[in-house]
């Protein structure tokens, strides 16, 4: 009996039933409080980005780099991109024509994906030298050593990181104007950017995998 009304408390209806439950829920906390809700939802998935990526990886889904991509989430990335589409929206206000369309999209992809790009990139620079700049023994040494890192990031991978989402940015855009009420915007283009996010970090981790690997095999041929 009890598996019986276990099963029947799983069945469709009651699940579709509790997921519109949830949008509700999730729509009105979106209406009330947006940049805190967008926040939350950017930094859930900024963990989950990490996390899966490291265990695609074949790595420990636990590093350090989960709460740091956590805080970038919620303290740069949330209001950027909050602030960035409503400020687009303001330019560039409904009902959307052909040309207002357009409007958007170069503002999207020409505004606010580079900066977002710009910012990503510097923060991962950032956090995988956080060994090298525990160790500066001044402000002055390690203000030079973090204008070096940034600079380094900025050089070795603006291009690669913003050039797959300049691409990307035109295609979301099209789908948030044409299905995505545009309070929601922000939330859209996170879901989005955390599959392709995913994707491009499992890609970099499996690469750096294998060239510690590669590492290791040299140094061990050097020791026979």
């Amino acid at each position: 009996v009890g598996i019986k009304d276990h099963n029947r408390h799983l069945n469709p209806q009651s699940a579709m039933a509790l997921l519109s439950t949830l949008n509700s829920q999730y729509t009105a906390a979106l209406s009330k409080r947006p940049l805190s809700t967008k926040a939350a939802t950017l930094v859930v998935l900024a963990l989950l980005n990490e996390q899966l990526a490291s265990v695609f990886a074949g790595e420990s889904p636990f590093t350090t780099r989960v709460p740091l991509m956590g805080l970038f989430a919620g303290v740069i990335n949330a209001p950027l991109s909050h602030y960035g589409y409503m400020l687009i929206q303001k330019l560039v206000p409904a009902p959307l024509n052909k040309r207002k369309r357009v409007l958007q999209i170069l503002l999207s992809t020409g505004v606010i994906t580079p900066i977002f790009c710009a910012c990503f990139v510097v923060w991962v620079g950032l956090i995988n030298n956080v060994k090298q700049l525990k160790t500066c023994k001044s402000g002055q040494e390690l203000v030079t050593r973090m204008r070096s890192v940034i600079t380094s990031a900025l050089v070795n991978n603006y291009v690669r990181v913003s050039t797959t989402s300049v691409l990307t940015s035109p295609l979301f855009m099209l789908a948030a104007q044409k299905w995505i009420r545009q309070d929601a915007w922000a939330v859209f283009f996170a879901l989005c950017y955390f599959v392709l996010g995913t994707y491009n970090n499992t890609k970099v981790k499996l690469m750096q995998k294998k060239k510690r690997e590669e590492c290791n095999d040299k140094y061990e041929d050097k020791k026979e």
